[in-house]
């Protein structure tokens, strides 16, 4: 659970002072295990990320951030908003590593609406698809 990921990243960050947290859970579509991304820090102010591997509660990966941005993620009305597509049936948020996002503390939002499905990144460009990474 949400609660469980930010109790386990908690304990890998407490040392450094943290004390905002917030958690979103994120799933793969690259065949690996959901994951929690979970925040700490005050907007404006540095932090941390740490990913929490949403099955067997095992840290995946963390970074020290210079300064916090809140939100971390556009809302998901307003990645709805900006897939502009005709009545919503799903939105979350998802990574692979693609041209829109080589990071797993940035995925995308997924929309899925009767008229198709696009991907929303956090500034609000929209894709079609997920192109490869690829080199470079």
């Amino acid at each position: 659970t949400a609660a469980q990921a930010e109790t386990i990243a908690m304990a890998a960050v407490r040392q450094k002072g943290a004390t905002a947290v917030e958690a979103y859970l994120v799933e793969r579509l690259d065949a690996g295990n959901p994951y929690f991304l979970v925040l700490f820090g005050k907007p404006g102010s540095a932090g941390a990320i740490v990913a929490v591997d949403a099955l067997d509660g095992t840290i995946a990966s963390s970074a020290q951030l210079e300064r916090v941005e809140s939100p971390w993620f556009l809302s998901k009305a307003r990645a709805v908003e900006l897939a502009g597509g005709s009545r919503l049936l799903q939105a979350r948020l998802v990574w692979a590593p693609s041209r829109a996002t080589r990071s797993p503390f940035y995925p995308l939002w997924e929309i899925t609406c009767e008229s198709g499905r696009v991907y929303v990144d956090r500034d609000g460009k929209v894709s079609q698809t997920l192109m490869p990474a690829g080199p470079g």
